[in-house]
């Protein structure tokens, strides 16, 4: 008798699929070289960004926190980066996940530099993609223009809409770990052997991409609280850095809510027995209600990628690394163009 094969193993065939993974590349590389041809035509200026385009209103918060918190990182609007680093490197130092990890290193020095190529893709990618839903997508949907929660408290408001942004934020990391092809670009995100308040923007900017097409495209049902919603999101940014730290504590009775610096390194385990858990973002609530949380809340797993090929800051010497991040920026492309034959 043939087996039966229920529609979760279609789907994870058609994700295996190499017609499939082929096609997946070439969208990303249309999209990808779009974002690079706009990005490198529009001056980061405030004046232009908030003045000289018109944007929809509801991101205009989020554009003032993405120009004033990432393009500038040294200034005093990243109050984190001087109180919020240090403070994670020293519970790093008192409480070690892993204590043979020193706390300066060049992992640490490696995705210090990632931040600044992140906070290129967030401005430029964030912003095309901004107009582009405002000029094209958002009028051919004028039909379900819903107003979501019109009226109703402004807590309950952003609960909902931070709850929604969780589930998309934690559906996106699953397809981005399912698809082969969206992996070869995430896994640099997983490269890390040494986890620190820095790796959280260790995000190739495909990776970035593809996941900012599935949470932004529902924004358009918001009225007027999806900016102040992700707004939120990037102050929450001590939370990741926290939860990306080498540090030995799972919150306690917090874990059953947020993603811990136990969960999340969990997640980036190199153990088999860990591969495909711990999704959330900065809740577990999804992880939980799916089944793709992890069986326990004390394991410190060892971090990194089963690729001995991979260009790992630490094989090489320190003043060669803004050559090994372009490497690692090149590896993803390199690996996909061989094994999809384009």
């Amino acid at each position: 008798m043939k087996p039966r094969i229920n529609k979760y193993s279609r789907v994870m065939q058609l994700f295996s699929n190499k017609w499939f993974n082929r096609i997946v590349f070439i969208f990303i590389m249309f999209i990808f070289s779009a974002c690079l041809a706009y990005s490198s035509y529009i001056k980061y200026q405030s004046v232009i960004l908030l003045e000289g385009v018109t944007v929809v209103n509801w991101m205009k918060s989020y554009y003032w926190i993405l120009l004033h918190h990432f393009s500038q990182p040294f200034n005093a609007n990243t109050s984190w980066l001087y109180i919020g680093v240090p403070l994670i490197l020293f519970v790093t130092w008192l409480k070690p996940a892993i204590k043979r990890q020193k706390i300066f290193d060049k992992a640490l020095a490696c995705d210090f530099l990632w931040m600044f190529i992140h906070t290129l893709a967030t401005l430029g990618m964030i912003y095309l993609f901004i107009l582009t839903l405002e000029r094209y997508v958002v009028p051919k949907f004028n039909i379900f223009d819903i107003h979501i929660l019109e009226g109703a408290h402004p807590i309950l408001e952003i609960l909902v809409g931070y709850l929604l942004i969780e589930l998309l934020g934690w559906f996106n990391h699953l397809l981005r770990h399912k698809i082969p092809v969206l992996w070869l670009f995430h896994e640099v995100h997983h490269a890390q052997k040494n986890m620190n308040p820095f790796s959280l923007f260790r995000v190739h900017p495909v990776d970035y991409l593809m996941a900012e097409v599935i949470i932004f495209l529902p924004a358009m049902f918001f009225e007027n609280t999806l900016g102040i919603i992700l707004t939120y999101l990037i102050i929450a940014r001590f939370q990741d850095a926290l939860s990306h730290s080498n540090i030995k504590w799972n919150f306690g009775p917090l874990r059953y809510i947020f993603v811990t610096p136990q969960s999340h390194r969990v997640h980036h385990s190199i153990e088999p027995e860990f591969f495909d858990l711990n999704y959330g973002v900065t809740l577990c609530v999804w992880d939980r209600l799916f089944g793709t949380h992890s069986h326990t809340d004390n394991a410190y797993p060892e971090t990194g990628i089963n690729d001995p090929n991979f260009p790992l800051e630490t094989k090489y010497k320190a003043v060669t690394m803004p050559m090994v991040l372009l490497r690692q920026l090149y590896y993803p492309f390199k690996k996909a163009i061989v094994k999809y034959r384009l």
